[in-house]
Parts: C-alpha cells; structure tokens; sequence
C-alpha cells in the first residue's frame, strides 16, 4: 500500500456543517490561533484515482515570455467588481475570507490532474501553487471574488522573485522572516501599493505559513512532490511568473464579465482550460444560476478537461470530500433543466467516513439523478 492510495466514502449536505474547530481558519481580522493541526486522515488502501490519458507532448514551452499579443490577450480580459458580501455554506461561514486554504488532502486530485497542460482556472489562494505545479498549464488564470484573496498573490509572487529555494521562500512567512519579507515588497513596489500589500501580508502572514508549512508536511508524508518541497516544481513556478503566464484577476464564477473574458482570451490564445478547480463554491448556491451555466459553457474545454470541487464536510471529518468530473461531462449536467445544484451531481456520493480521504468521481449521465428521474415522473415521461 502506498501513501498515495484511497478509500471511497462521501459527504453530508450543508446542514450538517457545524461551527468550525480550532483548526479551521479564524476570524481575518484576528491574529489566528496557533493550534496545531489535527493528524491527516489515514490513507486506506483501495483503487487510486484514473488518471487522464497521457498527454501528448506540450506543444509550447510553458515558462517562454510572452509576445506583445499574447500578453495584451492575456492580460486585458475584463474583471469582475469585488463582492460587497462574501458569501458561506452556513450561517456563521458567511462572509469569512479565506486567504489561506484548508481544504487538507489535496494531494487525492495529483494523479488526475498531473501534466493536464492546456489553462488552468481556479479560485483561492495558495492551492494555486499546487495544481499548477502538478498540472503545468502553459496559462494560469487564478481567480477570486474577494479582492484580498486575488491581492495577496501579488505578495505570492514577489516572494517567488526573492526566493531561490522552496525553503527561502517560505521563510519569508515566518515570524523570523517578517522584516525580509517587509524589504522583499518594498524592493518591488511603493506608495499606495506598498502600503495595501505589507498591511496584506503582515495581516495574514501567520495563518498563510501554519498552513503552507501544514501543506508541506502533509504533502511530504503523502509522498507527494509540491512546490513547497520540490525545487524543479518551484522552479517551474518562477518561471511561469517571470513569463507572464500567471495572472491573479477578480471573477466572480456568476459573474457577466471575468469568466467569459477569460474564456474568449483563451480562445484567442489556442488553449483549452484543462483544469477547473471550484473548490466548495457550489455549496455557496441553492441554485445554479444561469450566469453560472453560462459562464461555464463559455469556457474552451476539451476531451482531457477536468473539473475538480470539494465539499465541506468539518463536522464529520474535520475536512471535505473531494470530487473529480470530466469537464464535458459537467457540462452535461449543467444542460440538463432539472439538475437544480451540485447535491444533484453529487447524488451517488458515499458516506463519510473521518478515518480516510474522502473522495468521488462523477462520470454518469444526468438523466439518471434522482433529480431527474423525480422531475420526468411529475411530467408523466417516467413510469
């Protein structure tokens, strides 16, 4: 049995979802607790995920600058306007920000996502770090309707620019490495923009290194190379960022302007969106909005397109469950006029179980929810 390996259990819906431990992100505007970590889930022994097909051979060097049209395609696609009210799975989740991840097992999506290539779009913060590393996308669009979380990628890279080594860099979030941190931004920026990015950072310094050190800890003894651990996948990273192919921008996934900008700047610029990463944004929605279905259908997927989405599931597991779908496939549900949210998707999900990492594949037809069986007998078009 290797670390790698997992067992299949599911997830609770939103209800079940009590106040969040000690170990979840505190209150932003609180310095966080400095609890340690609960232990990682036991990894138990059944069928790793499948991994796409091989990819065929990059067809362009991901870490080769841009020229003048690329870049302008690349980075003048519309934003969205920062929300005014983040939104929650629960009550007492809303409007938390969440300029560090938690979602603490994402190592179960690197042999689905490895070498993807193509563009990569996902929200967060620090998980962007590790899917590109995994994926290698030739574009990376990292998004977010909290403006903060979409700014602190700013301090992201100018650390990437500093640090020679996974180690450097993540000094740089440490206690210690505060002041060096405070030179590092003001040997890049200043005035106004000095200002927002040093209270950003000594702001959430803290919770960002408990939780990348957490990350490399954890990934480590999982046996899962990260950019936090592995000096070619940080490497790579920089390379991207001195490139140009990194781009941080507000987009909201209902959103009328982000999503669909950045699906035309991909079109323009020949690449797929191999990757998808929503993380529990779904949970947020009772409903799919049309802007949603939209904005998803605008987006250039193609055979090899992934989709990958948590949900939350802290009561139980003190984690989430973890959910892979083909792109195309997703698309299929979101087409479907009684598929109504992801519980619907997510119908055939097992039962939690705390001991292992919780985790799903979608790969079936809509037609055959619950959801959709229950809307065609209300019509008479099932028996």
């Amino acid at each position: 049995m290797t670390a790698r390996s997992l067992a299949f259990a599911a997830i609770v819906v939103t209800t079940a979802c009590a106040a969040r431990p000690v170990t979840e992100p505190p209150e932003p505007a609180a310095v966080p607790s400095a609890s340690p970590e609960p232990p990682a889930p036991v990894i138990a022994a059944a069928p790793e995920p499948t991994p796409p097909d091989a990819p065929p051979a990059t067809p362009r060097d991901p870490s080769a600058p841009l020229d003048p049209e690329q870049r302008r395609v690349f980075l003048d696609s519309p934003q969205d306007e920062p929300a005014e009210t983040r939104g929650g799975v629960t009550t007492e989740l809303i409007d938390k920000q969440y300029l560090a991840g938690n979602e603490r097992t994402l190592q179960i999506f690197e042999p689905v996502v490895r070498g993807l290539g193509g563009g990569y779009v996902g929200v967060g913060s620090d998980q962007a770090y590790l899917f590109i590393g995994w994926a290698r996308p030739e574009f990376a669009w990292l998004i977010d309707y909290d403006a903060d979380v979409v700014a602190i990628h700013a301090v992201y890279k100018i650390f990437f620019q500093e640090a020679e080594t996974p180690e450097a860099f993540l000094t740089f979030w440490t206690k210690d490495g505060r002041d060096a941190g405070k030179a590092a931004l003001a040997r890049h920026l200043e005035g106004d923009a000095l200002k927002a990015q040093t209270r950003l950072y000594l702001r959430y310094r803290g919770w960002i290194h408990r939780r990348l050190a957490y990350l490399k800890r954890q990934l480590a003894e999982a046996e899962v190379t990260s950019f936090l651990t592995d000096l070619e996948s940080y490497q790579h990273i920089q390379a991207m960022l001195a490139a140009g192919r990194i781009r941080p921008m507000v987009a909201d996934l209902n959103g009328d302007r982000g999503v669909v900008g950045i699906a035309a700047a991909a079109q323009k610029l020949g690449v797929p969106i191999r990757l998808l990463y929503l993380s529990n944004a779904e949970e947020y929605w009772t409903r799919y909005s049309e802007g949603f279905r939209a904005n998803l259908k605008a987006l250039p997927f193609d055979e090899r397109s992934q989709v990958v989405r948590t949900l939350l599931t802290w009561a139980k597991n003190q984690d989430y469950v973890y959910n892979a779908q083909g792109a195309q496939n997703f698309l299929e549900w979101l087409a479907h006029p009684d598929i109504k949210n992801v519980y619907d998707i997510a119908h055939a999900r097992p039962r939690v179980d705390p001991e292992v990492i919780n985790y799903f594949v979608v790969d079936t037809e809509p037609e055959a929810s619950p959801a959709a069986r229950k809307a065609a007998r209300r019509r008479g078009e099932d028996s």
